[in-house]
């Protein structure tokens, strides 16, 4: 029989006014369908929240030190990232000044109450709830009554990033150009990276992807009143696995253009390592270590564990076989499958489960979290902010 005292405890939580569309920002807006922000906040103890932040300052290290390996032993063909490109993220990889990682997030199961807290991936290529976490999270936070905080510095980190890539670029205007294929989170997304590099003096600019001009000679460029603007940054949502699969030619444009300094592509081409999910697998083998699941292959042979496309993104096309057996439907279930051991999620006693997510950046950052009435955290969650305790 389960132990009910592992779950959170309910004075964990604490209930907030639901606020007004008026005293909510217009980013947010999109958001307020559909009850995705709850209306409470979950409490994290201080060492919860410390052993998070080692944990994914721990698998950082781990996803460069693998880098370096797989680089250096010519293994990228191992995760299937085809050769073309091969050249363009050892570029970026070998500099780093100039291609820098802007930011990413863990997503992490477990580690609240007495779970321990494992990495089960990395979305390190186009990871979205930033509007959320940037200013959802802090204007709830601030409904809170005494003097709590919250583990909450990703603006901060990314506008620094930005800030030294700046002074890379040999011109007193810079410019950045974002884009995204059009859908309306996306496009909110990519709107706070802007606005974040607005404040630390960009020029800034949204177009969607069909607008935007690739040139292996002049670079990233897009047409406003008859003139075209060279962009200095390409901060893109758009995966650098859906390039490989359905636009080769655009990524083999971009190789040339990065390789010859021509633009900046963020996040930059070596993302597609992290983001791909058999890199996992490979620091497994390489690298054995505590804080990343462990993930494989091939099947293990016992125990319970979880199915998962190689580039699956929303939760789908998942599933969790052994004691335990759900699974969730998807557009990835074409996609080669990584096996990862399971880990299960921090539940309450109202049988919701919660998936941690920490933003990295220069550092771990900012905590997140999605809850949700299943074993796999989709789509379909409430998004919900925290308070250190």
């Amino acid at each position: 029989m389960e132990n009910r005292s592992d779950r959170l405890e309910d004075n964990r939580f604490k209930e907030i006014k639901r606020l007004k569309k008026k005293n909510v920002p217009h980013q947010l807006h999109w958001f307020l369908k559909d009850d995705y922000f709850s209306e409470e906040l979950l409490g994290v103890y201080i060492f919860e929240l410390q052993n998070y932040k080692q944990t994914s300052e721990e698998a950082f290290y781990l996803f460069e030190k693998a880098t370096d390996k797989i680089i250096q032993n010519n293994d990228l063909e191992v995760l299937g990232i085809p050769s073309f490109f091969h050249e363009c993220i050892i570029h970026s990889w070998n500099n780093r000044i100039k291609h820098p990682f802007l930011y990413g997030r863990f997503d992490i199961n477990g580690g609240l109450g007495n779970n321990n807290a494992k990495i089960i991936e990395f979305n390190a290529d186009t990871c979205t709830t930033i509007p959320e976490t940037v200013v959802w999270q802090k204007l709830q936070h601030n409904e809170l009554k005494g003097n709590s905080e919250q583990f909450n510095s990703l603006a901060l980190e990314i506008g620094n990033t930005l800030t030294k890539l700046k002074s890379t670029i040999n011109h007193s205007e810079p410019f950045i150009l974002g884009s995204s294929f059009g859908y309306k989170e996306d496009i909110l997304n990519v709107n706070c990276i802007l606005d974040i590099a607005y404040d630390q003096g960009y020029k800034s600019f949204y177009v969607n992807l069909e607008e935007v001009i690739f040139s292996q000679e002049q670079g990233i460029l897009y047409e406003i009143n008859g003139e075209y603007q060279i962009a200095d940054i390409w901060f893109k949502m758009i995966p650098w696995d859906w390039m490989f699969n359905e636009e080769p030619q655009l990524a083999k444009d971009l190789s040339v253009i990065i390789t010859k300094n021509l633009c900046t592509v963020l996040n930059p081409a070596y993302t597609a390592i992290w983001q791909n999910k058999k890199f996992m697998a490979y620091i497994t083998k390489h690298f054995p270590n505590n804080v990343i699941a462990e993930t494989f292959s091939k099947k293990p042979l016992s125990e319970s564990y979880v199915s998962k496309p190689c580039y699956g993104r929303l939760g789908e096309s998942i599933s969790i076989m052994g004691k335990i057996n759900t699974s969730t439907k998807g557009d990835f279930s074409e996609q080669e499958t990584i096996f990862q051991k399971y880990y299960p999620l921090a539940k309450d006693l109202e049988n919701y489960y919660y998936q941690v997510g920490i933003f990295y950046s220069n550092n771990a950052c900012a905590l997140n979290l999605r809850s949700q009435e299943s074993k796999i955290i989709t789509d379909d969650c409430e998004f919900m902010s925290h308070y250190v305790i």
